[in-house]
């Protein structure tokens, strides 16, 4: 793909639709409240099936009853709390999903009818690169990019870039971990100026958890009252 090849292709809503995803919290809370109903229900008939022998008619019998399987030894206060969340939390985990879910494919196209808009009127299309700086977020490992801006030559974004990832590389391990833990404070998976991890680098340049593995993604900054959020997100070839 070409800058030019993708501007064509976003110019219409339909390109844009298909080529771009809005990032969306209340799809995330639904498949999270599903996955963690679906354990629940799991785990509930897995203790009941093991205090029953896989009695099919006791399990169902107990199966919203908390207070079905007594727990003892020095665990058992621990365990019947557990118990508790495996009963009762899919009663309210999986309403709770299924509702978010309608509500995310009731607004999803309201919600790529905004982005598009918003990118007409103030985003950009820009190039991505890795220099190899990794940053933690919660238990997996998240690559940064530096992201382009219009206003910047191509050239001097690919110095920057460049510059910024032979810096990282002369850093031994405690100095690259203070590095990504200066990049976290700065709040780089929010997405930054890339200034705020390397000074000298022009500030329009961004700092930004890396979208897909394609060169190119759609930046999409707050607007002009800064209401909104950065948003970053990858083109689908």
């Amino acid at each position: 793909m070409t800058i030019t090849s993708i501007q064509q292709q976003l110019a219409t809503p339909e390109g844009f639709a298909k080529a771009v995803t809005p990032k969306r919290t209340i799809y995330g809370v639904a498949v999270t409240s599903l996955v963690l109903s679906a354990i629940g229900v799991g785990m509930n008939l897995f203790q009941l099936g093991s205090a029953s022998d896989w009695q099919w008619s006791l399990m169902f019998r107990y199966f919203f009853d908390a207070g079905a399987i007594e727990f003892t030894g020095s665990r058992s206060g621990r365990s019947e709390i557990w118990r508790f969340l495996y009963v009762y939390g899919p009663l309210v985990l999986l309403p709770l999903g299924i509702i978010l879910l309608v509500v995310h494919f009731a607004t999803r196209d309201k919600a790529g009818a905004g982005l598009y808009e918003s990118y007409r009127q103030r985003g950009w299309i820009g190039r991505q690169l890795l220099p190899g700086l990794k940053v933690k977020n919660g238990n997996s490992e998240v690559a940064i990019a530096f992201i382009s801006h219009p206003s910047v030559p191509d050239a001097e974004f690919e110095a920057a870039a460049q510059h910024y990832a032979g810096h990282l590389g002369t850093l031994d391990k405690k100095a690259t971990k203070a590095a990504a833990s200066a990049a976290l404070k700065q709040k780089v998976l929010a997405g930054v100026s890339a200034a705020a991890l390397a000074p000298g680098v022009p500030p329009a340049i961004l700092a930004a958890p890396a979208q897909g593995d394609g060169a190119y993604v759609i930046v999409v900054p707050p607007d002009a009252a800064g209401k909104g959020s950065l948003q970053v997100l990858p083109i689908k070839a």
